[in-house]
């Protein structure tokens, strides 16, 4: 005897659900003896699917399948064995039940099965068995997608549309013939009357025979395999025709449609299969003119649209949630404004601190550089210069004027013919247009700094600011004495004298100890 299976959903026989609710059921298993199985699991299975083939162009061997599959929903359940066991149990004979429950999701599509395409979901009891292959049963249930009517006023509003057409005849317009169709609501549901009214004003000379109302269903079907493509199927759900309409004459029909059990309109296209609905009115005239067609759509719903006072609280009630749903969320979009100003102008202190340390970091740094270059220069001595220009088109000249010695030259020599009346003046010339850079200059050598000591002792204040590393000697004749420094900034200090007739002054000073110079004076 084989295995029997029984698959049945608890307090719902026709295994009909709304997306979001929760499906739970029993599983009946019979079995006449011992089996040798690796387990029983339980699976909950939802998917689209399409496919469809495409004829080749310009032969029809050349062909393309076309395909899309999307899961929906997938919950598996072992209620005997495991996944992660590979070894195999002994199943004794008997009878046994076992449970499943699952909550449905709230973006299931609904149940649907077409031309080139179904949405299709399951509950799928496999029993794998050693060696063998495992038995399968399965039972198909239905899911809806909630859309009820009552959650928003558009749906209250009547629908109506208005066309009007010219014949012609002999090459001359006739008068226009007039259409109207108006139903009470935009949106009805499975088991509901649509209500309409036509109304047909023929103002022209050509009979109209006959005028039809039809309710389709039109679904579209998105493959993504191997390339991007759209197939259409149109179904018609209901009809009512109505008799002729003689030439300059007018007529009003009134009529319903009755509406079958249908999946709602797909309102969330996250589904390659979409399903829409439309109304389309047709009037036939006769001697071969062409139809007047109008197209409307309409929507269909799973919850109807509830008239009285119930409905009337129900709708308000549920406009109220609507406004406090959306200023909670201006609330938090404004919360959300005020958060981004805030961080805004949070960061920008942050920046201006930054700047004001970074200006003060090099203030700082600045003023230890100037009182570092201070405290080099004050450590040099007395003959060390604090800054000297480095360009190297520069040129510096000491003016020194001396005040005349007497008419009785002395005995002694003296330097008394090279004292200045005042501080000398220093001028610094550039042939460039950009200032000069300064860097302090090296002290003199100790010989420099005794023999200057020695021969300038009274004379040395206006050479404080001046450093130089040799002195050379100058002839009899010439009044103005050129002090050279041996660097490679090309600075040149030179000392004139007014006094042309000072008495002249033989007198040697001790060899310089960098460059083996003699440092010597003359009075003429």
């Amino acid at each position: 005897m084989p295995i029997e299976c029984l698959i049945s959903f608890d307090n719902n026989p026709q295994g009909v659900y709304y997306a979001g609710q929760e499906l739970s059921g029993v599983v009946d298993l019979s079995v006449d003896a011992t089996k040798r199985i690796k387990g029983i699991h339980v699976t909950v299975s939802g998917y689209a699917k399409i496919r469809w083939i495409k004829k080749g162009y310009p032969r029809d061997s050349e062909r393309a399948m076309c395909r899309a599959y999307r899961s929906y929903l997938s919950s598996r359940s072992y209620v005997l064995g495991s996944c992660a066991n590979n070894s195999s149990i002994d199943w004794p004979a008997g009878e046994y039940s076992y449970t499943f429950h699952v909550i449905l999701p709230d973006n299931l599509p609904t149940s649907f099965d077409g031309k080139y395409g179904q949405i299709h979901y399951e509950i799928i009891t496999t029993i794998e068995r050693a060696a063998r292959h495992p038995k399968v049963f399965k039972l198909p249930f239905t899911v809806i997608q909630p859309l009820d009517l009552n959650a928003d006023a558009i749906y209250r509003v009547p629908l109506e549309i208005l066309d009007r057409k010219r014949f012609w005849s002999f090459c001359c317009p006739t008068g226009p013939l007039t259409v109207k169709f108006s139903t009470p609501y935009c949106g009805y549901a499975p088991g509901q009357k649509i209500h309409f009214v036509l109304y047909i004003n023929n103002e022209s000379s050509i009979d109209i025979t006959e005028c039809e109302v039809k309710l389709k269903q039109e679904v579209s079907y998105e493959s993504h395999d191997p390339q991007h493509e759209y197939r259409y199927d149109k179904h018609l759900i209901a009809r009512k025709q109505f008799g002729n309409v003689l030439r300059w004459s007018r007529k009003v029909y009134r009529g319903y449609l009755d509406l079958p059990s249908i999946p709602p309109t797909s309102v969330k296209p996250t589904c390659p299969i979409s399903v829409n609905y439309s109304i389309k009115i047709i009037v036939n005239p006769t001697e071969f003119h062409w139809k007047l067609k109008l197209k409307i759509p309409l929507t269909i719903g799973s919850i109807p649209i509830m008239d009285g006072p119930e409905a009337l609280l129900r709708f308000n009630r549920q406009q109220q949630q609507h406004q406090v749903v959306s200023q909670n969320l201006q609330m938090s979009t404004q919360q959300r404004q005020r958060d981004r100003d805030r961080d805004r102008d949070m960061n920008l202190d942050r920046e201006r601190d930054r700047d004001r340390d970074r200006d003060r970091i090099s203030a700082s740094v600045q003023q230890r550089r100037i009182s570092s270059i201070n405290n080099n220069n004050n450590n040099h001595g007395r003959l060390v210069g604090g800054l000297l220009p480095t360009n190297s088109n520069m040129n510096m000249i000491v003016n020194v004027s001396p005040t005349p010695t007497s008419s009785t030259p002395s005995s002694t020599p003296t330097t008394a013919a090279l004292r200045p009346t005042a501080m000398p003046s220093i001028l610094v010339t550039s042939d460039s247009d950009n200032p000069p850079d300064y860097i302090p200059m090296m002290p003199p050598s100790y010989e420099d700094a005794m023999a200057l000591s020695e021969k300038f002792s009274d004379d040395t204040e206006f050479l404080t600011n001046v450093s130089m590393s040799s002195i050379l000697s100058a002839q009899a004749d010439v009044t103005t004495k050129t002090l050279y420094d041996e660097s490679s900034s090309r600075l040149r200090l030179t000392l004139s004298c007014q006094d042309s007739a000072a008495p002249e002054t033989d007198e040697e000073v001790a060899p310089n100890a960098r460059g083996g110079e003699s440092l010597s004076c003359e009075k003429k």
